[in-house]
């Protein structure tokens, strides 16, 4: 006599199968997971633009230092040249004369470091503007995704733990099953997914997606309850249980 228990048993581990199928799909969806990894991607479009902005600051820092000594440098030799007009050593008015043009020129020279030094320094501001706000933003998405991943993490493991059991009660109800039956059911649940196995039902044509025909349908109806064949239409098994 055909073993319905068998068939109950089938049907119920691919039910639990279906389950387990859906957690995954729900961890994989949650919202946290998407809005975290937005999150780090505007982060790393951050970084890059830091990056670019950063290295144009070096550089424009790296001018401007140069610039200062250069300037320094200047007015250390035309206080020099200063001191020694003064000093009593220069007694020749054409040298007296020839100094002070060169002091001059050495003031103008100064000047001109000093202008662009400051020039450079207006062109940081802008820069160092943008890396703090970049800085305060990055800070401020690295908070949020820290909250995330607690939220994350807490939904995940809720998940688990049902995970967890609906796993014990499918290898409960795969016990009832033989490995044979078992390997025949997971390989035709790589083809025909969550409707490997459909229970007859004569009012929907069968119960399968694809409704039999009238024979067909007319000779599951006269079979014996706990018959398990393929359904000669669309290839899932098929379950009579009454």
């Amino acid at each position: 006599m055909p073993d319905i228990s068998v068939l109950e048993a089938l049907l119920e581990v691919q039910r639990l199968d279906n389950e387990l199928d859906q957690l995954d799909h729900q961890e994989a969806a949650l919202e946290e997971r998407a809005a975290i990894a937005t999150l780090n991607d505007e982060i790393s479009g951050l970084d890059r633009a830091s990056a670019g902005a950063e290295a144009e600051r070096d550089e424009l820092r790296k001018r401007q230092r140069s610039l200062e000594t250069e300037a320094g440098d200047v007015e250390q030799k035309a206080a020099a040249l200063d001191a020694k007009l003064y000093d009593g050593s220069v007694t020749s008015p054409k040298e007296a004369t020839a100094l002070g043009d060169e002091i001059s020129g050495l003031k103008a020279r100064q000047s001109e470091l000093e202008d662009q030094s400051i020039e450079l320094l207006l062109e940081l501001e802008p820069l160092d503007e943008q890396l703090d706000v970049a800085d305060a933003a990055r800070a401020q998405m690295s908070s949020t995704i820290e909250g995330l991943q607690g939220e994350l993490e807490r939904k995940v493991t809720d998940i688990e733990a049902i995970r967890t059991t609906t796993k014990t009660a499918r290898d409960a109800a795969a016990s009832g099953l033989d490995d044979e039956r078992l390997a025949h059911y997971s390989k035709m649940r790589i083809t025909y997914g969550p409707s490997a196995v459909v229970q007859f039902d004569a009012g929907r044509g069968g119960g399968c997606p694809v409704a039999m025909s009238a024979v067909e349908l007319d000779r599951w109806k006269h079979l014996a309850a706990g018959t398990l064949e393929p359904c000669v239409d669309c290839g899932r098994l098929v379950a009579k249980l009454d």
